[in-house]
């Protein structure tokens, strides 16, 4: 089993990693403190395309921690879009 890396977050909009990779999971909080966040992780090494790899919605204070044991091929690389609220955490790549 490969070992896996994680990319921080920034919070804002962000290419996670802009080569093919293997995508494992994620851990996210919603930090705003008064409204909800939604996460959309892409296979693009950009923003605005790519099929979607995980889409995570969070309550106000709620956190996520997502595994994929057998990872998910990212050919285009992977792009973090923090499509509302915000959020703190890592994706796991491989």
């Amino acid at each position: 089993m490969a070992l896996i890396r994680p990319v921080a977050l920034t919070g804002s909009d962000q290419a996670v990693v802009a080569a093919p990779a293997v995508y494992r999971g994620l851990t996210v909080r919603e930090t705003s403190g008064s409204a909800g966040a939604v996460l959309r992780l892409h296979d693009n090494a950009s923003a605005g395309s790519g099929t979607i790899l995980q889409t995570v919605a969070l309550a106000q204070g709620e956190s996520a921690n997502l595994m994929h044991p057998d990872g998910v091929w990212a050919v285009n690389g992977i792009y973090a879009d923090v499509v509302s609220g915000a959020i703190e955490g890592s994706v796991y790549i491989a």
